[in-house]
């Protein structure tokens, strides 16, 4: 038997500004997906803890021909995974018995996180699979095919940020069309994660960027918020990589104002009441505040270069009845065993 587990993520900077090839920076978080996979028995079922069970066999492409097709979508992440190996010349026949556990990024009642369950899930499901049938793969491959994947399962969109993250942990750096950069959490940059009380659905506000781009390539005016958007990203790449905590948190203040130009432009629906609240209390409470990933609920981000602000916000937004993840940036990668 063979399980691997990844981690989640929070995007610290670069939502929507990597989509048009800005930099990208994303941390690791201690909440993971776990993949299981043993071989042997007769036939392959899927397993995902509290939610069912399903009998399926290999087709002759190395996809799974389910029995009866799983609910709510649950086999979808294994018809990406498969099809991409499949493509990739490393298909899987043997029987196997795959259990999926994703249940540390839901609330009690079904509710997401925000994490990026899916990207993590993916990373363990690929690393676990491949290493069970006797062909582990390298870092760098897991990163490549889970890529793949998760933009089956995006319809083609995602900038593969949260997919570094859960194969690397820490903190991550992308860049399109380069490698993956292993950066550091500045010192003297304190955090914390605050929940708007509700995950987001990514799809539609993706859909809602890119008709966004669309109307602007179509437009004599051009990209306007969204490259000011990129070219903060630019600068706070460049303050990072540099480890200036001061410049860090400025131009993730302006980060922050310039994501809301674009949301007000584009009508994304990035920034909700929930977010806008919590901008609010942190404001006054002397810290910067900026949405995290997508957006449109999930999680924001609480900063600050003084540890006892920081201390005395996170304090303020637990007696508001706000959940919090607390900060930290030592948080291990894909692990398999």
């Amino acid at each position: 038997m063979t399980e691997a587990e990844a981690p989640g993520k929070l995007v610290v900077c670069g939502e929507y500004a990597v989509l048009a090839d800005a930099p990208a920076i994303a941390v690791a978080v201690d909440v993971r997906a776990r993949a299981r996979v043993a071989a042997g028995g007769e036939g392959c079922r899927l397993e995902v803890p509290d939610e069912g069970s399903w009998a399926f066999r290999w087709d002759e492409r190395g996809l799974p021909d389910w029995e009866a097709q799983p609910e709510h979508g649950r086999g979808l992440v294994l018809g990406a995974v498969a099809v991409t190996l499949a493509d990739a010349g490393l298909a899987v026949r043997e029987d196997l018995s795959i259990t999926l556990d994703s249940r540390a990024f839901h609330v009690p009642g079904g509710g997401k996180l925000g994490l990026g369950s899916s990207a993590a899930i993916t990373v363990a499901l690929i690393a676990a699979l491949c290493a069970e049938v006797g062909r582990p793969l390298a870092q760098h491959t897991v990163f490549e095919l889970a890529q793949i994947a998760h933009r089956r399962l995006q319809a083609g969109s995602g900038s593969g940020i949260d997919i570094a993250a859960a194969v690397h942990g820490g903190v991550v750096g992308l860049v399109p069309g380069e490698e993956v950069a292993v950066l550091g959490w500045p010192a003297g940059l304190h955090w914390f994660a605050a929940w708007s009380g509700y995950g987001a659905a990514t799809m539609p506000l993706l859909r809602r960027f890119n008709a966004y781009r669309r109307r602007q390539a179509r437009s004599a005016v051009g990209a306007g918020p969204l490259d000011q958007l990129c070219e903060v990203a630019r600068a706070a790449y460049t303050a990072w990589q540099q480890a200036d905590a001061a410049t860090i948190l400025r131009t993730l203040e302006i980060y922050g104002e310039a994501l809301n130009i674009l949301d007000t432009t584009a009508r994304i629906g990035i920034a909700t009441r929930a977010h806008r609240r919590m901008a609010t209390m942190a404001a006054e409470l002397g810290c910067v505040y900026k949405t995290s990933g997508a957006g449109g609920g999930d999680f924001g981000l609480v900063l600050s270069d003084d540890a006892a602000v920081i201390g005395r916000a996170a304090r303020e937004f637990a007696a508001a009845g706000i959940r919090m993840l607390e900060g930290g940036a030592d948080v291990a990668g894909l692990q398999t065993r």
